[in-house]
């Protein structure tokens, strides 16, 4: 559950020991709160009589801490408890008995008064003065107490500050930082007055507590407190407000999962030579597209450009985008496509930047995208934006709502899909910019041909042919001669300019790769004369016939090698770290040790020009796209132009990933790492000269499970997940790249099938298979060293908890979970959020064991206090209320769980909205409450509606929608609708199957529901077909003893019996109720109804 940094009602319980602990109370080293703090020191003074003044150290408060502060009342208490009269209590106990007739005394008194009266009235005061004093002390050790809570929240208040440096909101931080001041200065009053009241010597404390009573002194300060502690309260929960829609708009990029392509634009910008490209920025064609106002046949809003590599296309792309003359009003997206770079290389990754880019732009309509944005994300629950149909919708949705965009794509040839995806992309996105509402245009460069875009009608076509850069190369030529020291001067300086021009066919690239080699003297200019390489083929192959020769030659090879299957661009100094690992390095102490490897690594890839570019990031790409196809090419196409010598620089692409993925664990493995396992922010070793520990933490097994088998490999990981680091790993995965519980479940699917293919021995496939267990469990036995109630051993506990619910293994799940709750209540309170979240954790757990009288007590709690503590229309409310719901369900008490149900269901869509996940996944839950009572209309009606949005909102593949579209088919099944279900089922199958994977879960289960379709039509033998596929696949990937496993054995047997096939129904069920009984017990429902079902089998 996710939870405010700043907590402004927070209450902390008494602790007598607070005030001797060395807790860090002092103000936070912030500059608004030191600035409140201050401020509240002045406004105490100036408030103080002149009496006052000179009875309090005003020197010493000005550099008091409120920890010191606290500890000075304190001691004053504690001074003052020693020195009161032994006998106080007695008399105050006296007071008691005799304040009873109190009333009766004062009659007396008043009709006796000669001989009652001054002695009665002077023992009564005498008495008044001890228990006031008694009282006062009661009453001010409360309130000290009370003035905890203010202390603690300063750090917290410091982080609001922090967080809001130029908001917004600025006229309720001004606000905020007044009240805080007063707030501060009336505490620091109270204190000190507090103590002052303690310090005195015991006849005058008594004297004073007599005449000037605790309301007298104290009452009205602390109900000023009281009125700025809610002042602030508002304040801090109004900017809170602000905090979360930030921070929700921050997750909403992050999803997106953008690149940042201005460096590839401006490092284009800056080697464009003036003078050129203007046949194209001034061609009638590119101006007619330009100041094309709207979409028609007559003014084509769509432009491709191609031409063949290295003819300086991309440039032309970056000249498009800073084209001074376009409209000004332009929403302008672009995007540099870059094969094997990290967002840049897929045609999802050009939609997320495409819809990124426009959510970014100044628009009227930002809020509302963001909007967008946020309900596809949450409906999406993965964490990044991978559906493409989803982001299709997307788009589709903002161009209806911006008045002018402008795209431009440069490179699609460089996407890692196929030809057919590219040109199906293209078609897709041709056509929704053809048919947008608002002013769009988009320009599309690339090496693919005219001739396989679909409806070249639409679109504005220049090709680029030799003559058209002509002049253009020209002027590169000629600049560059002029620039170099070595060519500018030789003899022959005009006829080498025509020679390289006339060679060059069109190709800015191969002339520039030519001058750098002249330069360096890599290359004679008499053989440019006689024999001038044709083509880029050839001057690569050229290259690196020289390189193979050269001492470095092992050195280019492994830099080539990280370069060409590294997931995005490397920076010099991952670069030179990989360099070293691949020479041997095993530990960061030896990195150093002799001479500087780092240094040695830089000079090396310095000295590979022309065939890797330095950035201005410091990150190191490859020189064109065209030299990686050369190193990875495998047809025979370019073999005329290799060699022996040159044969050496040629790779697979498994192989590489293989390099790169024993690379990237033995540098994870370094023995530095242990030491800093224990760091309390994982962030930190990332930013502490670690220069490839990003890289290998985000992508280790990206690289592995695309490499080819090995179990050299295997082995390695399985150290490395059986370490401590290995759990360390994890989390840096789970906290600074907030990967998604599922997402890491996919990522260890993967592993799981990477670990069974041949080749990876047998011993290494339960830990690859199973590492997020393993991980988890070595995690809670390394936190065991750390106190009971130590915030990351109850971390490390409820982790492991997770990793055996989500395994099935219920019972050691259940242990824990009663730990880590019982542990959180006792230490941070029972209304902690933590403590809540241990609930439900351990409910959850109950629940799937089938113990629903013990999850619901345990529902209705978390849901009782998140209703008094967060309110009723909480998000954290809701879904408690909806998890006791689906245990009103579970139990077949339908009219309660439909009463909850409909509660949560119209709060969300009021509050969330209606196309909200978390409001669909409430009408999808009342749906399957109307179809368990048989109420098949109603049900019917919400579960289309759920469809049917999921469909607009979230795309058609999305497994949200294809699990609105198996309930729909479930609704159906029920009421015989044979037909309507089958469709429905085999939709959802066959999609998933093609999405997902034929081994996916939620495949499985759609193969499980078409099954039970084809049974309850009595069509047993196409029944019994998928029913064996999904249990054989289910054993094969999660294990027999799995829940889903289970599942399917009993609906097989179910089968079998129809079909009278009597002992293998028995032999099935058998093995499914000794399963059942081992794994959740005899008296879970489940396994009671298959005992029933077995001893009913038994005796026919």
């Amino acid at each position: 559950m996710a939870t405010s940094t700043i907590l402004p009602v927070r209450t902390a319980p008494y602790n007598p020991n607070l005030y001797n602990t060395g807790l860090n109370t002092t103000i936070p080293d912030n500059g608004c709160v030191l600035a409140s703090w201050e401020l509240a020191i002045d406004l105490f003074k100036s408030k103080l009589t002149q009496d006052e003044k000179k009875r309090i150290d005003l020197n010493n408060c000005q550099s008091a801490s409120f920890e010191e502060l606290l500890k000075a009342a304190a001691d004053a208490k504690s001074h003052a408890e020693l020195k009161r009269f032994r006998w106080t209590p007695t008399i105050r106990k006296i007071f008691q008995q005799i304040n009873r007739y109190a009333v009766a005394g004062d009659v007396i008194a008043q009709y006796n008064t000669e001989y009652t009266s001054i002695a009665w009235g002077a023992f009564r005061f005498l008495l008044l003065f001890v228990v006031e004093e008694g009282t006062m002390a009661e009453k001010l050790s409360e309130a000290l107490d009370s003035s905890i809570p203010i202390v603690l929240r300063a750090q917290e208040y410091a982080v609001l500050f922090s967080s809001h440096s130029g908001s917004s909101t600025a006229g309720v931080f001004s606000t905020l930082q007044e009240n805080l001041t007063h707030l501060y200065a009336e505490v620091l009053n109270f204190l000190i007055r507090a103590t002052i009241f303690f310090n005195k010597r015991t006849i005058r404390r008594y004297i004073s507590a007599g005449f000037s009573p605790f309301d007298t002194q104290f009452k009205a300060i602390l109900d000023r407190i009281g009125k700025l502690e809610s002042s602030v309260g508002k304040d801090v929960a109004l900017l809170n407000s602000e905090a979360e829609y930030r921070r929700q708009e921050y997750e909403d990029g992050i999803w997106l999962k953008p690149a940042d392509f201005s460096t590839n634009k401006d490092d284009l910008l800056q080697r464009h030579l003036p003078g050129t490209c203007g046949w194209f920025i001034h061609s009638d064609t590119y101006r007619t597209w330009r100041e094309s106002s709207k979409n028609s046949s007559s003014t084509p809003n769509l432009l491709w450009v191609q031409g063949k590599p290295g003819s300086g296309k991309s440039i032309l792309a970056a000249q498009i985008i800073s084209d001074p003359k376009s409209p000004t009003d332009d929403v302008i997206c672009y995007v540099f496509c870059k094969y094997g770079e990290e967002n840049k290389s897929d045609i999802k990754d050009i939609l997320r930047n495409v819809i990124y880019q426009i959510l970014c732009a100044n628009s009227r309509s930002k809020s509302l995208f963001n909007q967008m944005v946020r309900n596809a994300r949450l409906g999406a629950r993965t964490p990044y934006a991978q559906n493409v149909a989803q982001l299709w919708s997307l788009l589709q949705q903002m161009l209806r709502k911006e008045t002018s965009v402008c795209c431009v794509i440069d490179g699609l040839d460089e996407c890692s899909n196929t030809i057919e995806d590219q040109v199906s992309f293209i078609n897709e996105l041709s056509a929704i910019f053809h048919t947008a509402k608002a002013t769009t245009r988009l320009a599309v460069i690339s090496r693919l041909d005219r001739s396989e875009i679909g409806n070249p009608s639409l679109w504005t076509i220049i090709q680029i042919h030799s003559s058209d850069v002509q002049e253009d190369i020209v002027k590169f030529v000629s600049t560059k001669l002029e620039e170099s020291i070595v060519l500018r001067r030789h003899r022959e300086k005009d006829r080498l300019q025509k020679r390289l021009v006339e060679s060059s066919d069109g190709m800015i690239l191969w002339a520039d790769l030519m001058i750098k080699e002249l330069e360096a003297g890599h290359w004679n200019v008499d053989r440019v004369f006689i024999h001038p390489p044709k083509g880029l083929g050839a001057v690569y192959a050229v290259i690196f016939r020289r390189l193979s020769t050269s001492a470095t030659v092992i050195d280019v090879q492994y830099i080539l090698q990280l370069l060409l299957v590294a997931a995005r661009p490397l920076h010099l100094h991952e670069l030179a770290m990989g360099l070293a690992l691949l020479k041997g390095l095993r530990n960061h102490e030896d990195y150093s040790l002799q001479g500087d490897p780092g240094r040695e690594g830089i000079d090396i890839i310095r000295k590979s020009t022309p065939l890797l570019n330095i950035m201005p990031d410091e990150t190191v790409q490859l020189a064109h796209s065209s030299l990686k196809e050369f190193l990875l090419e495998t047809e025979e196409g370019n073999r005329d132009v290799m060699d022996f010598a040159s044969e050496k620089f040629r790779f697979k692409i498994s192989d590489l990933h293989f390099t790169m993925a024993s690379c990237l664990i033995t540098y994870l493995s370094f023995e530095c790492f242990k030491d800093q396992a224990r760091e309390k922010d994982p962030q930190a070793i990332l930013f502490n000269g670690n220069s490839l520990l990003k890289y290998s933490t985000l992508y280790l097994l990206t690289h592995f499970i695309q490499s080819p088998p090995s179990t050299i490999l295997a082995g390695k990981l399985t150290s490395f997940f059986q370490s401590r680091l290995g759990w360390q790993w994890l989390q840096r995965l789970e906290i600074v790249y907030r990967l998604s519980f599922g997402h890491l479940q996919l990522m260890q699917s993967h592993l799981k099938s990477w670990s069974i293919l041949p080749g990876v021995d047998e011993k290494y496939r339960n830990v690859l298979g199973g590492f997020l267990l393993v991980l988890a469990q070595r995690r809670y036995d390394d936190s065991k060293t750390l106190p009971t109630g130590h915030e990351e051993r109850l971390t490390a506990m409820s982790s492991l908890a997770i990793s055996y619910r989500q395994h099935g293994m219920y019972n050691r799940a259940e242990r824990l979970e009663v730990q880590v709750m019982e542990t959180s209540s006792r230490v941070l309170g029972e209304e902690h959020p933590s403590t809540l979240s241990s609930m439900a954790n351990l409910a959850a757990t109950l629940s799937n064991q089938g113990r629903w009288t013990e999850a619901e007590k345990l529902e209705v709690q978390v849901m009782e206090t998140r209703k008094r503590v967060l309110g009723e229309k909480h998000p954290s409310t809701l879904s408690s209320m909806a998890n006791l719901a689906s245990t009103y369900r579970n139990q077949g008490r339908w009219t309660e769980a439909e009463k909850l149900e409909v509660q949560v269901m119209e709060t969300s869509s009021r509050v969330l909205g209606e196309e909200h996940p978390f409001t669909l996944s409430s009408m999808a839950n009342l749906a399957s409450i109307y179809r368990n009572q048989g109420r098949w209309t109603k049900a019917e009606k919400l579960d289309i509606q759920v469809m049917e949005t999921r469909k607009r909102v979230l795309g058609e593949k999305h497994p949200s929608t294809l699990s609105s579209m198996a309930n729909l088919a479930s609704t159906y099944r029920n009421q015989g609708r044979w037909t309507e279900a089958e469709k429905l089922d085999i939709q959802v199958m066959e999609t998933s199957s093609r999405v997902l994977g034929e081994k996916h879960p939620s495949t499985l289960s759609s193969m499980a529901n078409l099954a039970s379709t084809y049974r309850n039509q009595g069509r047993w033998t196409e029944a019994e077909k998928l029913e064996v596929q999904v249990m054989e696949t289910r054993k094969r990937v999660l294990g027999e003893e799995h829940p889903d496993t289970l599942s399917s054995m009993n609906n097989l047997a179910h089968t079998y019996k129809l079909i009278d096939r009597h002992d293998e129904a028995i032999e099935l069920m058998s093995i499914v109720v000794d399963l059942r009984t081992k794994k959740i017990g005899a008296n879970h429902p489940h396994t009671l109804s298959a005992v029933d079902y077995l001893s009913a089998w038994s005796h026919t």
